[in-house]
């Protein structure tokens, strides 16, 4: 086991962890990333469902926001702009829990 420099913030790390425990850089294919020259890229795997899930509440709450200004420039109250907000964002943050959750 050697100590060796994180490529990102140049703290003492392991050769053998996995990350940076500062920054969470990559630490045990650093080698490799240094003789290439590329960077490591991890993608996040989120199913097409949830990301569906995502798109169709932010609409429904951007609904929600024209109505309520509408109605706020013909001097009317809405209900209806109001209720979209609510469960727009309501189901905006439950999918977004919901992808943190299943992150694999």
């Amino acid at each position: 086991m050697a100590l060796i420099s994180c490529p990102e913030c140049n703290r003492e790390v392991s050769d053998t962890a996995p990350a940076c425990p500062g920054c969470g850089a990559a630490i045990a294919d650093s080698r490799d990333l240094r003789s290439s020259g590329s960077r490591l890229v991890t993608t996040q795997e989120t199913g097409k469902r949830l990301k569906m899930h995502a798109l169709l509440s932010g609409a429904i709450f951007a609904i929600g926001v024209v109505l309520m200004v509408n109605a706020a420039n013909a001097e009317e109250s809405s209900s209806l702009g109001a209720l979209s907000i609510v469960i727009g964002l309501g189901w905006f943050i439950t999918t977004r829990v919901r992808i943190w959750w299943h992150h694999k």
